[in-house]
């Protein structure tokens, strides 16, 4: 039977894509909903046109998650959405029935390179929200979960997030040169997602992950192909990381959450703390993801 979809966060920035990505491949699944709260339900208008309900309502509400086989929560960083996730578990009766969530992003990716991720504010709560996960996991026998693996955001990697100024060709990055960085297009990963829905559950576990990636290059490399996009050459300084976790405390101290994982964020990508582990799973996905170059060249025109 053909999987029925339940998708939580679809005005974000990774929930647009996947909700363009259902569209595309609405035919494959049984069903395709969103949840929104009553505010926001305007915004999904359109794409009920194309077979894809809206169920307005809250995510602590069961009755919400009625008739979905698989509950896909597009989450980041901040705490708010690890209370959702929280929320959502204990609340849904998919718990009770085997269903799947899936939850992109890059969690497991950073555990396996940089041990001292448990310290890290830019990753506490997705660490907190992966714990949750394994201890519901041990709670409800039959309770089942993903963890997509993807590595940063091809097209946000060379960004202000990176202290990358894409007009004024210049980078004051936290970090290293050689750093290494697994990317993938935001377009990309929406497919990786919607299509991992279809991929059969492992028998007799829990937990799966599915490690993808785009591309893995340094950072003085991400900022070559700037360089060859756009014909200039960029004026380049490193700063040591620790600078910025000394801005990042400052933040904290003050109360500024937002602040705190900005100077969080700025040395993920230069540091190198994206990488995904081998083995790769790309070959269990029909296509092949976009090259970095032709990513950053599309961004850059857009942008």
């Amino acid at each position: 039977m053909a999987p029925s979809v339940l998708i939580i966060g679809a005005s974000g920035a990774l929930g647009r894509p996947l909700v363009e990505e259902f569209q595309k491949q609405r035919a494959r699944f049984g069903g395709v909903a969103i949840l929104s709260d009553p505010a926001k339900a305007h915004k999904f208008s359109e794409v009920q046109k194309s077979g894809i309900k809206v169920v307005i309502g809250s995510f602590l509400d069961f009755k919400c998650y009625q008739g979905a086989s698989a509950d896909l929560s597009s989450l980041f960083h901040h705490s708010s959405c690890h209370h959702r996730m929280q929320a959502s578990t204990s609340c849904s009766p998919l718990w009770e029935t085997g269903a799947m969530r899936l939850q992109p992003g890059m969690i497991e990716a950073a555990v396996a390179g940089w041990p001292g991720l448990w310290q890290f504010r830019y990753f506490r709560d997705k660490v907190a929200t992966r714990d949750h996960l394994a201890a519901k996991a041990k709670e409800v026998p039959d309770f089942r979960y993903t963890l997509m693996l993807t590595g940063a955001f091809t097209d946000w990697a060379a960004g202000e997030f990176s202290g990358v100024d894409v007009k004024n060709h210049t980078v004051e990055a936290y970090g290293y040169p050689d750093a290494q960085i697994a990317v993938t297009a935001l377009a990309d990963i929406a497919r990786y997602t919607v299509e991992s829905v279809l991929l059969p559950f492992p028998e007799e576990q829990s937990r799966r992950e599915i490690r993808v990636r785009g591309d893995q290059v340094t950072f003085k490399q991400l900022i070559a192909l700037l360089e060859q996009i756009q014909g200039v050459k960029y004026q380049t300084k490193f700063f040591d990381p620790q600078e910025a976790a000394k801005k990042q405390e400052e933040a904290r101290l003050c109360g500024d959450e937002e602040g705190e994982l900005m100077w969080a964020g700025r040395t993920n990508i230069p540091a190198g703390r994206v990488i995904i582990p081998l083995p790769l799973d790309n070959e269990k996905f029909g296509f092949k993801p976009e090259p970095i170059k032709e990513t950053l060249r599309r961004w850059l025109e857009e942008n």
